[in-house]
């Protein structure tokens, strides 16, 4: 959150007064994201609020910090501000239904930012910008199944349990590769919390317990792929990696393509995700009409086509 922000929070509290009451002839929009500081969350809110500026909409930050019961009552104080629109991170697919509800009531539209929710959560929300996470699972399926000709035995690296974002790129890999009649055998699957460093130490495990059975890794995103990858060069220094698949389009994950240590990732671009939900938002606060699923391009980067593309972030 930056000063300004912050001010502003501050001064309407100490003032008791509605958001809405603090510019006549400017919108106000509460953004409960995900986190303040991660490697994809932070482009994704500055892409956010540079547009926000653009468009002259006034942005009231909070941050969850990875915590859906935080992100549940940042979600109740904003509708209790009185604000003209809601920006939500979701980070849990049904923690936040009651929260949704209430911004209905209050006639407070609410647009969702790149995860999804569970479906009986669609009447309360106008709108759900961003990727399509159950296609990014299928695609790191088609990738990985590509790379290991079909056969072999892997692990997945998945996100925080529980998250839609998780539920989604997981369930997209394994139903993808049973509707493509894989032999492809998942030996186990770990959550380490979009961390690169709780990746590590899950990896150094997976390494231990599995050793040379492991021939591909599904990671369900970039950094947590690196996490994989160091883990490795610790554990076998003098032997090359199995096929890493990651999500992200990272610089990293680039790198890691050219140096043949990666398999695939898939461009998903904060910027994008950013722009895209407030721009959104703006056309709602236009009165115009939108759609109620908007989706992001994704693109797949394999060593024979990094060449061709820009990493994402």
């Amino acid at each position: 959150m930056n000063r300004r922000t912050t001010f502003i929070l501050a001064a309407g509290a100490a003032l008791g007064l509605a958001t809405g009451a603090m510019a006549q002839d400017t919108k106000t929009v509460c953004y409960v994201t995900a986190a303040d500081s991660h490697a994809y969350v932070t482009p994704a809110n500055e892409a956010l609020n540079a547009r926000a500026k653009e468009l002259g909409i006034e942005i009231l930050s909070l941050s969850q910090e990875f915590s859906a019961q935080t992100g549940t009552d940042q979600l109740n104080t904003c509708i209790a501000r009185g604000v003209d629109g809601i920006i939500l991170w979701p980070l849990d697919p049904q923690a936040y239904i009651p929260g949704l509800a209430r911004a209905q009531q209050a006639g407070i539209p609410v647009v969702l930012i790149n995860s999804p929710m569970d479906p009986q959560a669609e009447p309360l929300y106008s709108s759900f910008t961003g990727p399509d996470v159950y296609m990014e699972g299928q695609m790191a399926a088609d990738a990985l199944n590509t790379a290991l000709n079909g056969q072999g035995k892997v692990v997945i690296i998945a996100g925080q349990a529980g998250n839609g974002t998780t539920i989604g790129r997981v369930d997209g890999f394994n139903e993808e590769l049973a509707k493509i009649g894989s032999q492809i055998q998942v030996l186990d699957t770990v959550n380490a919390d979009f961390d690169q460093q709780k990746s590590l130490v899950a990896s150094r495990d997976l390494i231990t317990r599995f050793g040379d059975e492991i021939t591909g890794v599904y990671a369900n995103d970039d950094m947590m792929a690196r996490g994989f990858l160091d883990a490795w060069k610790e554990a076998r220094p003098d032997q090359p990696p199995p096929p890493v698949v990651g999500i992200g389009g990272q610089k990293d994950a680039f790198a890691a393509l050219q140096a043949g240590e990666m398999a695939a990732t898939i461009i998903q671009s904060p910027a994008v995700d950013g722009r895209l939900a407030i721009d959104t938002m703006a056309k709602i606060l236009n009165g115009e009409t939108v759609e109620k699923r908007i989706p992001m391009d994704l693109t797949i980067v394999t060593p024979e086509n990094v060449g061709e593309h820009e990493p994402a972030f």
